[in-house]
């Protein structure tokens, strides 16, 4: 037979538990808890965002991976002519468009013109000129008349970039000129830095025409060998 008094112990027990876990769910959380959570879950956030390479998975795709330091594979040299591009996207294909056909009416084309490929009277030296200081006024391309004004870029660009830019556009969308030499930046720049006012057509056209020379190649780092262990 059971025993009435430890039966009836332990049903208290379970009441009083039922109700311990009853005002336990009715206490409403501390605001400092709440409060500290919040906190923790922001930074924790922040802290993935941070670190998460905007979770792309390409940023962890192991087939992606270029060769870094200490991989043992050397670094390839970045590209001139993808350099140059951007140089021009950057500073030029605002007004003269990513196709160089210029704006109609307003800026002018620089395929095909003579202004760039230094034809009839312009020569090379007109070119860098134009970049460094501005143009102007009135001008002729191609037969086509415009008036406008050319932003001076001596004091933006330096000369390897102005050279970089000037090869760039000799050669693209069809154009077949010559590259423009740092060196010959470097003349004109100098020859001119008392320039302050942009030049006009009328002005450059009584400058004698010139002509870059092809660049000079830059050295080559050469690899020093090591030197052989004495003789024993």
């Amino acid at each position: 037979m059971s025993d009435p008094q430890r039966d009836s112990t332990s049903l208290q027990e379970a009441i009083d538990l039922v109700e311990l876990h009853a005002s336990a769910a009715r206490e409403p959380v501390k605001l400092w808890l709440l409060g500290v959570i919040m906190a923790v879950m922001f930074l924790g956030g922040m802290f993935l965002w941070a670190n998460s390479g905007g979770f792309s998975a390409s940023v962890y795709d192991t087939g992606r991976v270029t060769a870094g330091k200490g991989s043992g594979a050397p670094t390839p040299p970045p590209n001139p002519r993808m350099i140059s591009r951007r140089l021009y996207m950057q500073n030029c294909a605002v007004c003269h468009q990513a196709d160089g056909m210029g704006i109609p009416g307003t800026y002018p084309p620089l395929v095909g013109s003579e202004w760039v490929l230094g034809q009839e009277w312009h020569g090379d030296n007109h070119l860098v000129r134009v970049v460094l200081h501005g143009l102007q006024g009135p001008i002729t391309v191609e037969g086509r008349s415009f008036n406008n004004v050319m932003t001076p870029w001596g004091g933006v660009l330096k000369d390897e970039q102005i050279a970089a830019i000037l090869t760039y556009i000799r050669s693209e969308w069809g154009n077949s000129a010559p590259p423009v030499s740092k060196a010959f930046v470097a003349q004109v720049r100098e020859e001119t830095k008392d320039r302050k006012a942009a030049w006009t057509q009328k002005e450059l056209q009584e400058i004698p025409r010139q002509v870059s020379p092809p660049p000079v190649p830059e050295p080559t780092p050469s690899t020093v060998a090591a030197p052989s262990p004495p003789a024993g």
